[in-house]
Formats: structure tokens, C-alpha cells, sequence
């Protein structure tokens, strides 16, 4: 018979009720005398008392109170009871997680859409600290009094540079292959596939590789992830392109995936925009925050971002350019500097070697004397016009002539450029040629919409899949040999299900 958990005497709280427990600790409510408001407090459990538990629930505790963020779980302090069980005291989600809800309801894929984009953005921001997740599931997405999803269960995080680790515990439905069978390193790509199967299991009610009514024991799980290829969610009201960028995302080749989670996030948007959907910002810290996150952890000085200079405001009595901000995060002050260097700024001392305009009624300056303007005649007027015509005319005539030995002016465009997020067309097929030369074929492509990032999967008379950057592949056989090319995007989107036909030489 299972012992139900007891809560803890902590100082300063007051049980409530249990929440839930995990495999290594429970969750209970609190009501917090001062500031009065409710937690949720996760104690470790008696059993779980290792140096490796311990260890774990302290990278949690780290973790979670350097990530400042507004769709991670905020952790308002930490401690050890009497009994020396260590505790997390968290802000208290009241709503049901994301895996409750699945398992009564479907998401709409507008607000499948607006989570993702908003967790992608949470763990984009752990992910610049240095730190991976490595658990992202439904269940460890909370959601708020408002509504908002928050990310939680940092217990298993490590820093990128600790990721080759294979003895952290790991959520099977969710996980990729290279963390299942340590065929290679976590990396920020693994994060991605996790969250890709989290948004599939939001609109299907399960996890991406569970079949209902089959085996879906652990074992049969991990078979089917490293063997059956990435399913359809199967529902009539899920755009292609959404499809498409989960099936990339949760592709057992890590390098096939989107690169990173802001590269995921700005594809949702994307397919936000196809769909005519409120655009879902992408939330990422300032760089002050950014850059006091990564001076509390281990990452070298080459990551870290760098504050934005501001140049000093000139002086007035300078020429007066436009000011541009070439970074965003310097617009508000470029802004600042405009307005006070501006005569119309507002606020701003009279310049010295500014002078007034004599005013609308003929009254001149207060202190000045109103002197006469001379007048220019009509004919004096006609003769500087035309000299300056005549002038115009011999510039455009050495311009025009065969003479001319000058660069050619900077071409211009009128269109203006993408926005941020838009939809870019789906790559084309590939149309492969084969040639041969002695005991070597090389195999060439072309297709429609080619964007300089592409890579692509090329498979070689039946054989694995080889990744390939440029459009092109020579391989040495004496045999007749054939390849097929699938084109692939850096950010996911635009993913082809099937090969282009085979090219033989």
C-alpha cells in the first residue's frame, strides 16, 4: 500500500493540500503568512536522499531563480526542513498543466501556436545562459491565474559545456534518440525536439510515437523513436506548413532540425502570419539581464553578449546628421540624442549661433534692429536661372557620354525589406543530374526558391542518409550508382516528406 506523502513544518508557511508528487519529489500548497499570498513548495522525498538527488535539486533551485523570465516559473526562495529534506518555495500556477488539459480537450492550433512561441522564448532564454532543459513535456508546462503558461522542473538542467552527461533521468515520449540511446550529446537542438513533440501531443492528445491500444511500454517507445519516422498530427484543421515544421523538428537527425529555438519561434510566427492569427511576440531579456545571467555561470567570455555603446551627444554647434540606430537596443537613447540636438526639441536652450526669425507682424528680436532687405530684380532672377539650367544640362551630357570613367551609382530597391517572421516559400523539388567521369559519379541539383543556408539529406544507392551543404556530391564507385536529394531548411520550415527521383550514372 502506498504511503500518502506527509507535508513538512516549515517556518512561516502553513499546509494546505498536496499538489502531486514526481519520482523524486512532491509538490504541496502553502499559504505564506508574510507577504500572505499561496506556493507551491516541492520537497524532496525521504527516500531521494543521494549526494546525486541532492545535487539535482540544487541545480533546480539555481537554475530556475537565474532564469528571469515571464513564461518560467518563478522560485521565491529555497531551504532545508528539519528533517533535512530540501525544499523549493515557488509561485503557485492554479490552472490545470498543459498535460491535464490534453487529456480532456484539443488545443486550438492558434493558441498551440502562441505556447510555443512563448516557451520557445523561455528556453531561448536559458539556453543563452548556457543552460539546457532536457525535460520539456506537457506536464512541466504550468499555467497561471491568466492564462499564461510557465515553465518548470529545471531538475535535470545542465550547462551546455556538462550536456554529454548520460545519467540524467529523461522523459521517454518526449525525448530524441540521442538523449534515449547516448548516441551523442544534448545540445540546444534536443531542446527543440521536445518541444516540437510537446506542441504534437497538444493537438493529438498524446505523445507523437504512442499508439492507442498498442505496446507503448518504455522499450516499444524508444524502438519506434529511433525507427518510425515522425507522424502527421492527422487533423484536417492543422496547416501544412505547421505539419511540415514539427515532422522537421522532430527529426531523428539532430542537424535536420531547426538550429535553435529562436529560429522555431520565428517559423510559429510565420505560420501565425499564413494564418491571418495575432502575431505572438518573441520575449527575450534585455542585454543588463541578459549578460548578469551569464556572469553567474560557467560559460566563457567569448559567449556572453557585450552592453551597447553610446556615442556621446555632439555638441550643437556640429553638423547636425540623422541619427540611426544600427541596433535595436540602442533605439531608446539614438532617440534621446535626437531630441536634444533637435532645435524643435523640447526642453532644449536656445542655441548661441541660432537666430530668431523677425516675427509674423514685421516686429523684429527683442535687442536687434530690423534691417531692410534688398530687393532682387525680376531680369537678375531670369539670368541666374538660366545659368543654372545651362549648368544642369553640361553635367548630364558628361555623365551621359562615352567618356565616362566613374562607378556605376549603387543600385537602389524600392521593395521594402522582409518582416521579421514571414512566411518564405517552400523549397522546390530537387532535380538531380548524374555524371561520370572514370570511377567517379557526381551528382548535381537545382530547385525553385534556394535560400543560402539550405543543406540536404542525399541518399546514395539506398544507403543512410549523408548531410550535405552545397548542392552538390561525388562519390566514387565503378558501378552504375544513384542518388535522391531531399532539400532541407536551416530554420525547419518548408520540409519535404520525400526524396526527389532517383539520378543514375
Amino acid at each position: 500500500m502506498t504511503q500518502t506523502p506527509v507535508a513538512p513544518e516549515i517556518p512561516g508557511l502553513a499546509h494546505v493540500r498536496r499538489l502531486g508528487s514526481g519520482g523524486y519529489a512532491d509538490v504541496f500548497l502553502y499559504e505564506q503568512r508574510m507577504p500572505a499570498r499561496r506556493v507551491a513548495v516541492k520537497v524532496m522525498k525521504v527516500a531521494a536522499s543521494s549526494t546525486a538527488d541532492q545535487d539535482r535539486f540544487a541545480a533546480e533551485a539555481n537554475a530556475m531563480a537565474l532564469l528571469e523570465h515571464p513564461n518560467i516559473v518563478p522560485v521565491y526562495e529555497a531551504g532545508v526542513t528539519a528533517e533535512g529534506r530540501p525544499y523549493l518555495v515557488m509561485m503557485y500556477y492554479p490552472q490545470a498543466s498543459l498535460a491535464e488539459r490534453a487529456k480532456r480537450e484539443r488545443f486550438s492550433v492558434a493558441e498551440v501556436l502562441r505556447i510555443g512561441i512563448q516557451i520557445s522564448s523561455a528556453v531561448e532564454t536559458a539556453h543563452r545562459a548556457g543552460l539546457l532543459h532536457r525535460d520539456i513535456k506537457p506536464a512541466n508546462i504550468l499555467t497561471s491565474q491568466y492564462g499564461t503558461p510557465g515553465l518548470t522542473d529545471f531538475g535535470i538542467a545542465s550547462h551546455m559545456s556538462e550536456a554529454a552527461d548520460d545519467d540524467a533521468g529523461v522523459s521517454v515520449p518526449w525525448s530524441p534518440v540521442e538523449t534515449l540511446y547516448a548516441s551523442g550529446p544534448a545540445t540546444v537542438r534536443s531542446d527543440v525536439y521536445s518541444l516540437a513533440a510537446t506542441l504534437w501531443h497538444l493537438l493529438v492528445g498524446r505523445s507523437p510515437f504512442e499508439q492507442p491500444g498498442g505496446d507503448n511500454s518504455t522499450y516499444a517507445l524508444m524502438k519506434r523513436i529511433r525507427d518510425v519516422p515522425a507522424p502527421s498530427t492527422g487533423r484536417t484543421d492543422v496547416p501544412a506548413s505547421l505539419d511540415r515544421l514539427l515532422r522537421a523538428a522532430l527529426a531523428k537527425e539532430p542537424n535536420v532540425r531547426p538550429a535553435s529555438m529562436l529560429a522555431f519561434a520565428r517559423s510559429l510566427q510565420a505560420i501565425e502570419q499564413e494564418l491571418r492569427l495575432t502575431r505572438t511576440e518573441i520575449v527575450l531579456a534585455a542585454d543588463d539581464t541578459t549578460m548578469r545571467v551569464a556572469d553567474a555561470l560557467p560559460v566563457p567570455d567569448a559567449t556572453r553578449l557585450k552592453p551597447q555603446q553610446v556615442a556621446p551627444v555632439v555638441d550643437a554647434t556640429e553638423a547636425r546628421a540623422p541619427v540611426v540606430a544600427k541596433n535595436p537596443s540602442v533605439r531608446e537613447a539614438t532617440q534621446l540624442r535626437a531630441d536634444l540636438t533637435s532645435p524643435r526639441g523640447v526642453g532644449r536652450e536656445a542655441d548661441p549661433d541660432t537666430h530668431l526669425r523677425p516675427a509674423a507682424d514685421g516686429g523684429a528680436p527683442q535687442g536687434e534692429e530690423a534691417q531692410p532687405r534688398p530687393r532682387i530684380g525680376r531680369g537678375a532672377l531670369l539670368t541666374v536661372g538660366a545659368l543654372v539650367l545651362g549648368l544642369v544640362v553640361v553635367v548630364a551630357l558628361q555623365l551621359a557620354g562615352p567618356g565616362r570613367t566613374g562607378p556605376d551609382p549603387a543600385p537602389t530597391g524600392s521593395v521594402p525589406p522582409p518582416e521579421l517572421g514571414r512566411a518564405m516559400p517552400a523549397p522546390g523539388a530537387a532535380e538531380v543530374v548524374a555524371t561520370r567521369s572514370g570511377d567517379a559519379v557526381t551528382f548535381t541539383w537545382t530547385y525553385d526558391h534556394a535560400l543560402p543556408d539550405d543543406h540536404f539529406l542525399v541518399v546514395v544507392d539506398g544507403g543512410e542518409p549523408r548531410s550535405v551543404t552545397g548542392a552538390t556530391l561525388t562519390v566514387e564507385s565503378a558501378e552504375r550508382s544513384c542518388a535522391q536529394v531531399k532539400v532541407m531548411r536551416e530554420d525547419g520550415s518548408g520540409y519535404q516528406a520525400e526524396y526527389s527521383p532517383e539520378a543514375c550514372g
